[in-house]
């Protein structure tokens, strides 16, 4: 439960989903998460730099499908399966490579993102995976610092892989300037 205070003073209580959990995306999960993520990316409206993104692309159906089909493409739901996130993913090399995480913004605040995160890492580790990698924003505080609190590291550009490299160049191509992304890495520690 977040208690939060409004200007007028008056707390306001924002609780929670109830029995959040992780499973794998069904094809007719995918419509939601798409507006899942359009949903999410109102955030970005907050951001004047940034502000196109709130009504800027969102991952096409076929990805979805693709990434579903790979086994790579989770949702977080609650107790009656109704889906509040998602994370999508694909395996490159050694990799498990975070393609997009976006939660309903009605549902952000409350740890989802983080479950989403676990499951991922989890999931590589017991495919016998060496990182998860992913691309953000370098400066806003619900990414880059966000993804370092979970024990990823943003790497330097001497350290990026051939493919991270080519991925934030495209993404360059694609409006996300490259001087405002970075690329990061959690190496994964086998027991």
């Amino acid at each position: 439960m977040v208690t939060q205070l409004p200007l007028d003073g008056v707390p306001l209580v924002k609780s929670g989903p109830t029995g959040v959990t992780i499973r794998p995306v069904r094809d007719a999960d995918v419509e939601a998460l798409r507006q899942i993520e359009r949903s999410a990316a109102q955030a970005f409206r907050l951001i004047e730099a940034f502000s196109w993104l709130a009504v800027g692309e969102v991952q096409s159906a076929e990805v979805h499908h693709a990434l579903l089909a790979a086994g790579t493409n989770w949702v977080a739901v609650d107790d009656g399966d109704h889906p509040l996130g998602f994370l999508s993913a694909e395996i490159s090399g050694r990799d498990l490579h975070i393609c997009e995480i976006s939660v309903d913004h009605l549902h952000q605040g409350f740890g989802i993102g983080r479950k989403l995160i676990a499951y991922a890492i989890d999931s590589a580790t017991r495919q016998g995976l060496e990182a998860v990698t992913l691309t953000t924003f370098r400066t806003i505080p619900w990414n880059c610092p966000f993804y370092e609190r979970l024990g990823f590291r943003m790497l330097e550009e001497e350290a990026l892989s051939p493919r991270l490299r080519d991925l934030l160049d495209l993404e360059d191509a694609h409006g996300l300037r490259r001087d405002t992304r970075c690329a990061m890495r959690l190496d994964i520690t086998t027991p």
